[in-house]
């Protein structure tokens, strides 16, 4: 084997990020390295599938096209099993290894103990996958990118009562952040000056729901908000209508459609989704176009909501990346971060300054139809 060669191959080796190889002038410097604590195992596992392949994608186009200053990102993850301590732990190490930042802890626990531990260690943290307020409530180092859960049961609670459907009860799985959604809600009823008809709170595995589906159906509400992940809505929504329940629907933006639509086909009819990024199919906005392009070059032609999330965040944490310096540091890309006032992505606007870490202000509800697809 000649020289060039052995240098060819040594060169695509080190170019190999996130388990994929990019281009090798990439690699002209040390990678900069962002870790990820993300639930793998566990019953809450399906949430960080979708998040995971919009980050990926994010970070493999970046890298194939040079990274920053000539540096590849590097992610490095590690599953906290939805334990609030294992998610400080995961920061702590990820710190240790001298990561500049940490990206999109998936889940409401996982993210309070990995903001409490970044703040801790002086490390931003960009963009939870929870809109829980202990998550999104300002502190040095948090950097929340979708709006809280707060806003989007408020806007659905307002939508409800507009439309003149004031009998609300709620489903929900059975930990800290959905409880918590619930809570918000009955308190967005109260203010209404009405009450919430009761809720319901299932096990994550879902093996309960059959139960809790026939306890609110006795209660004959007008709407149902859920806070469940998709397996828990596929089980509750085909239980309660097999038990006669008359309803509408409405779930907060962790919510699947396609993959339930996948799951209880005809069930899924009717079902309203808040949603906290853009329609994902609208090529004609910048960031949209940018996001299909990338998830096409990692292989994956089918676009949803959640993958959108995942490369928009990963998105935020390179534009502080490129705002950090020639050589980033945690304490210069959380300058970068908070020099973005209010910053155009591509179509919507991220708002971060020092004192105020406001993130995206964007929501809409989208409603699924008999076909799969979502009427907005």
């Amino acid at each position: 084997m000649t020289h060039k060669k052995i240098q060819f191959l040594a060169s695509a080796f080190a170019a190999f990020v996130l388990g994929l190889s990019a281009s090798a002038h990439a690699q002209s410097g040390k990678p900069l390295l962002i870790g990820q604590t993300y639930v793998q195992t566990g019953p809450l596992a399906s949430l960080s599938t979708e998040p995971l392949l919009g980050i990926r994608a994010m970070f493999t186009t970046l890298n194939a096209n040079g990274g920053i200053n000539g540096r590849p990102v590097e992610l490095r993850q590690l599953d906290d099993a939805y334990d609030p301590a294992k998610g400080a732990e995961n920061v702590k190490t990820f710190a240790r290894d001298g990561a500049i930042g940490v990206l999109m802890p998936i889940g409401t626990s996982s993210a309070v103990g990995a903001i409490k531990a970044a703040n801790e260690l002086k490390l931003p943290i960009v963009g939870p996958y929870t809109g829980a307020g202990p998550v999104v409530k300002f502190t040095e180092y948090g950097f929340p990118v979708r709006i809280s859960f707060d806003e989007e049961y408020s806007r659905i609670v307002n939508h409800l009562f507009t439309i003149g459907l004031s009998r609300i009860a709620f489903a929900h799985n059975d930990n800290p952040g959905a409880r918590s959604a619930m809570e918000s809600t009955q308190k967005f009823i109260a203010e209404r000056g009405d009450k919430m008809v009761g809720s319901v709170a299932i096990k994550n595995d879902g093996s309960d729901a059959a139960e809790r589906a026939a306890e609110l159906v006795k209660l004959k509400p007008k709407a149902v908000v859920l806070s469940t992940t998709n397996d828990v809505a596929a089980k509750f929504i085909t239980a309660y209508r097999a038990a006669g329940g008359e309803t509408a629907f409405y779930s907060f933006s962790f919510l699947n459609g396609q993959k339930l639509f996948q799951d209880i086909r005809k069930d899924a009819a009717g079902v309203v989704i808040s949603q906290v990024v853009p329609y994902p199919w609208n090529s004609a906005m910048p960031v949209i176009a940018e996001y299909q392009a990338a998830m096409k070059k990692i292989g994956v032609n089918d676009f949803s909501y959640a993958s959108l999330e995942g490369y928009v965040t990963a998105k935020v944490m390179v534009e502080g990346l490129k705002r950090a310096g020639a050589n980033p540091t945690p304490e210069s890309l959380q300058k970068g971060l908070e020099s973005f006032k209010t910053l155009d992505i591509g179509g919507i606007a991220v708002s971060y300054r020092p004192g105020e870490h406001r993130g995206l202000t964007f929501s809409e509800l989208s409603m699924l139809k008999a076909d799969g697809r979502y009427l907005r």
